[in-house]
């Protein structure tokens, strides 16, 4: 339809401008010349008013909407016909579609939960009268200017097998065809919001409804879709086939819940997927709820009372808020040393910024990103301690204060990993400044009064590195490093894994980083976070891309996704095991990863792949036990590989790649106890149909097989 409707009137509704046209419709403003009301009028576009098919879809949509009433579902007016034009008056929006918003963009947390809260709750509205949408995706849920959701598009949509028993409904009407191949304007971005159910043509329930809708979850978390591809064949694939790459990987400031939301909705056996969207929109509240409570770390002074605040966002190293120095003079905080100054700002408010008034707000956020902070910036201090102790501290005024110590009975040395205390049990306020000072890396020459104090218990518990030059970067490095076992063999493991992180920053590319990176994964995996040990081998794989050691951090990344009960997850961790068989061939994890994949694969014989050989679309176990065989020759595992190849090369009728599997496996384990050459006669006789090939495999048969009678009267009956 053009836009000559503008002026024309239909029925009561006097048409003044043209909102949107596309495939399924165009869209008018209008006045209701009764009510007074300005509505939207949607009618068919130009050349499909004689269509079929279309003319009842847009019945359909009338019908179904109509019936609903529900604030996140557009609310139909009425459905009439004027002059050979078919017409649907609903509620006009102001606002803009999903897609829109998206744009290949993802959206803001917070925003992400809104909407899709919304969206849940006229989904179970919707199913709850017993009404599948079945074109659930960004293009068909608009936002208003005030943040409503509302669910459009009703045009797909049928009753469930149960309603229908219950509504006598039309069956010429409900029985038409499931796929989307047979309505107007069709494109593969539809079809990529299918469910596998839909995609196979069976028997659709609100199930269907829940996948959709997880797929457009996951675009609206990463700005991506979850199965992308150019043909239909491709997005098909996907969707039946293969599981996407967790939200999280791709939108590093999402939580793993939400992970957990997109996946069971994602689930290809709807036996396992979210049953009703009531479910999905309870999780999805506990979600919103429970992130609105969690603990912000803001740098630059950010309101953390915002909604876009409620992640759990670390700041990178280069972003951290310093704390804020002791001035002179001022007690220590009594639960940390003297020594690290750094622990000073755990009880002093960050300074407004220049040239403002600090607002009521404005101090309220400072002093809980301070509060928050408390235990990273403690752990910090700590760690900074230790590293000072390496370096002598003297100043002449250290020195006058061990002069002056009254004459007592010494006191026992303490321990060597204990810091010796320079002056009496209670600092008296010189002691703070001296602990402030700046260290310096040369002794001043002594003092008559300070050579007393240099002989006395004090001096013989600083280490004997005090008094030598520095030590290199790579020895305070492995220091820091002993240090942090140190706690880890403590069960301090909140204080070990911070230690950690600082020597990744602070002696980055070192030995000792990259045994840091592995220390800390193990300690949050062995403390039961194993998400948290995930990352640390993310974060490893991008800092030392290149180090030998990388293969390791992927293989035993891919054994934590194993061992998760998300088989979104579990997919992922099956994929990295095939890339460092790829990746680092004929290395221990190489091997490693290809017997993990190999039973992966021999319980999930569905599992498909493209041989390398044949060219062919075999078990994926197949490709596997070739790539053991590959790249570790003479290996007792690779005559095992072998053996099962050929077997699996029979199941499927591939005689041939049988067959020159059985000669690789006799030509390499000449001593093999698998009746090769009996099998390769076998095979030559009954399938391949080569007699001369067969009676040189049946002489071939040791006298000591089993087989060997049974080959000896094939060669005489020949």
């Amino acid at each position: 339809m053009s836009s000559s409707l503008i002026g024309q009137t239909l029925g009561h509704y006097r048409v003044t401008d043209q909102l949107g046209a596309g495939g399924m419709g165009v869209v008018y403003r209008a006045q209701d010349t009764r009510l007074g009301r300005q509505v939207a009028i949607k009618v068919l576009p130009a050349g499909s008013a004689s269509t079929t098919e279309a003319l009842e879809r847009f019945r359909r949509e009338a019908r179904t909407a109509s019936s609903l009433n529900h604030p996140n579902i557009c609310t139909v007016y009425g459905f009439d016909e004027e002059a050979g034009q078919c017409y649907l008056a609903m509620e006009l929006l102001e606002g803009e579609a999903l897609d829109q918003r998206l744009n290949g963009r993802p959206l803001e947390f917070r925003t992400l939960l809104d909407i899709a809260v919304q969206v849940a709750d006229a989904l179970d509205a919707a199913h709850g009268d017993g009404i599948l949408h079945r074109d659930i995706k960004p293009a068909n849920i608009f936002i208003t200017r005030r943040g409503q959701v509302k669910v459009l598009d009703f045009g797909l949509a049928k009753l469930t097998s149960d309603a229908q028993r219950l509504s006598g409904t039309d069956a010429i009407l409900e029985t038409r065809a499931e796929h989307f191949s047979s309505i107007v304007g069709t494109t593969v971005g539809t079809i990529a919001y299918m469910s596998p159910e839909q995609a196979r043509g069976e028997d659709l329930d609100p199930r269907t409804d829940l996948f959709s809708f997880g797929v457009m979850l996951y675009e609206m978390a990463t700005g991506r879709q979850s199965f992308p591809g150019h043909t239909t064949a491709v997005v098909f694939d996907g969707i039946l086939n293969r599981e996407p790459v967790p939200p999280s990987a791709i939108n590093h400031a999402l939580p793993n819940d939400l992970d957990r939301i997109i996946a069971r909705a994602l689930e290809k056996e709807r036996d396992l997927r979210y049953q009703t969207a009531a479910d999905l929109k309870a999780d999805l509240q506990r979600l919103r709820r429970d992130s609105g409570t969690r603990r912000v770390s803001v740098a630059g002074g950010a309101d953390a009372s915002s909604a876009g605040a409620s992640l759990a966002i670390a700041p990178p190293a280069a972003t951290a808020v310093h704390p804020t120095p002791l001035a002179p003079g001022a007690a220590s905080p009594p639960s940390l040393p003297a020594g690290p100054p750094a622990a000073a700002a755990i009880g002093s408010p960050m300074p407004a910024a220049a040239g403002t008034q600090g607002s009521t707000t404005a101090k309220n956020t400072q002093w809980a990103l301070i509060g928050t902070g408390a235990v990273a910036i403690a752990a910090l201090a700590a760690g900074l301690w230790v590293m000072n102790r390496s370096t002598p501290v003297e100043t002449p005024q250290a020195s006058t204060s061990q002069a002056a110590l009254p004459e007592t009975p010494p006191a026992p040395a303490p321990p060597p990993s204990t810091p010796a205390p320079e002056t009496a049990p209670a600092p008296p306020p010189p002691e703070a400044s001296a602990a402030t000072a700046k260290p310096v890396t040369t002794t001043p020459p002594a003092t008559p009064a300070a050579k007393p104090a240099a002989k006395g218990p004090a001096a013989k518990s600083i280490p004997p590195s005090a008094s030598a030059p520095a030590a290199s970067k790579d020895a305070e490095a492995a220091e820091r490093l002993e240090v942090a076992r140190a706690k880890l063999d403590s069960n301090l493991v909140d204080q070990a894994v911070a230690d950690l992180r600082q020597i990744l920053v602070d002696y980055p590319g070192s030995a000792a980083a990259v045994d840091a990176s592995f220390l800390a994964a193990d300690a949050l995996q062995k403390a039961g976070r194993p998400d948290d040990a995930m990352a640390m081998y993310v974060e490893f794989d991008r800092r030392f891309a290149g180090n030998p050691r990388v293969a390791d951090s992927k293989l035993r990344r891919a054994r934590l996704l194993q061992q998760t009960r998300n088989q979104v997850r579990q997919n992922e961790g099956y994929a990295l095991y095939g890339e460092v068989a790829r990746d680092f061939p004929r290395t221990p994890e190489a091997r490693a990863a290809l017997q993990a994949r190999r039973q992966i694969e021999s319980d999930r014989r569905q599992l498909r792949a493209i041989d390398p050989v044949l060219n062919v679309e075999v078990p994926a176990l197949f490709v596997t036990l070739r790539m053991i065989a590959d790249q570790f020759p003479g290996e007792a595992a690779t005559m095992v590989a072998l053996n099962q190849l050929a077997l699996g090369y029979e199941d499927i009728d591939q005689f041939r790649a049988a067959v020159e599997t059985l000669e690789h496996l006799a030509a390499q384990y000449p001593e093999n106890p698998m009746e090769v050459w009996f099998r390769l006669g076998d095979l030559y006789e009954r399938r391949l149909r080569n007699a001369d090939k067969a009676r040189a495999a049946y002489e071939k048969v040791p006298a000591t097989s089993p087989r060997y009678r049974e080959a000896q009267r094939r060669l005489k009956r020949r």
